[in-house]
């Protein structure tokens, strides 16, 4: 598995300047024992000043979102790290060392939860084929017509507009032109394989729901950080126009 470029970058930081104190086993050999509570209550938000470097937080999280397959007690070593750069302080363990094993334990991490993701998704794709009225090409998509269209149909050549809600398995919403109030229009020769194929199924004034499996969506790398590797995606999508 490929390391994302935002992830990449972070642990090339790790390796010539970052500070990074992983907790037990690796702390326990190096004798260090840090205050969990100290690291999560480091800051108040009892100020504008602090809300808004919050915020600033809050992006970005959000770009680094991949990171996210660390457990909350790792996430306070990474963020002890992060603040260290960030205060120029020297590093409190040895880079040259721990950055290969930070590296391995990512990855790993990112492994063991598209393997989640994808046993997830095996039985999301099996319940979405059962459905009344359900299709599943050889691809694995799973195609269900809500709404019959009686315009043309889009060949992986056409731009085609749309309105779509994507969702993962636990129905959390990731991208929505619906909730934005506005359609798109992309090729279809310029999306994943699941939309490329579904939408070829529709015609214009159609609606449908489209289950896609991982390998034909975001793969095992996914689209970090809305989108964790090896997920099914599930788009409600309604075909308005083939240009």
């Amino acid at each position: 598995m490929r390391t994302s470029t935002v992830a990449m970058a972070f642990l090339q930081l790790i390796a010539s300047r970052s500070a990074v104190a992983f907790k037990a086993p690796v702390a326990g050999a190096l004798g260090r024992t840090l205050n969990r509570s100290a690291v999560r209550t480091m800051a108040s938000l009892d100020s504008e000043d602090s809300k808004a470097i919050y915020t600033l937080g809050q992006t970005v999280g959000r770009q680094l979102g991949e990171l996210s397959v660390f457990n909350e007690d790792e996430l306070d070593s990474l963020l002890l790290g992060i603040k260290d750069v960030l205060a120029a302080k020297e590093p409190q363990v040895d880079l040259n060392k721990y950055a290969p094993l930070a590296q391995a334990m990512f990855q790993a991490k990112q492994q063991e939860q598209a393997a989640v993701m994808a046993q997830a998704g095996q039985q999301f794709l099996a319940d979405a084929a059962a459905q009344p009225g359900a299709m599943q090409t050889a691809t694995g998509l799973v195609y269900l017509e809500t709404q019959t269209g009686s315009g043309r149909a889009p060949t992986a050549a056409d731009t085609v507009k749309v309105h779509y809600e994507g969702k993962l398995v636990d129905g959390t919403v990731f991208d929505s032109s619906i909730a934005r109030g506005e359609p798109i229009e992309f090729p279809l020769s310029g999306v994943i394989k699941g939309w490329t194929e579904g939408l070829q199924l529709m015609k214009e004034g159609g609606k449908c729901t489209l289950t896609i499996p991982s390998d034909i969506a975001y793969g095992d790398r996914g689209s970090p950080p809305v989108i964790p590797p090896g997920a099914t995606l599930t788009f409600d999508v309604e075909l308005i126009e083939v240009k």
